[in-house]
């Protein structure tokens, strides 16, 4: 299980926590009306700004010493 944006102990027990969690029925229902099929589409960045973040790009065009 991925566990993204985990900075503080706090974190990380609160996302290993969510791992415990079921969802009824009646949540997912909830979910799904509350966040469609394909209502989340596209990049999450533009292309310069992922160029800039995109760290393994710069990594390999660093030189190497």
């Amino acid at each position: 299980m991925p566990v993204l944006g985990v900075r503080r102990r706090d974190q990380l027990a609160e996302s290993l926590a969510a791992a415990q969690l079921t969802l009824s029925a009646q949540d997912l229902s909830a979910i799904e009306r509350a966040v469609p099929v394909g209502a989340a589409a596209g990049e999450r960045y533009a292309a310069a700004q992922m160029a800039h973040l995109d760290s393994e790009r710069s990594q390999r065009a660093r030189p190497t010493r």
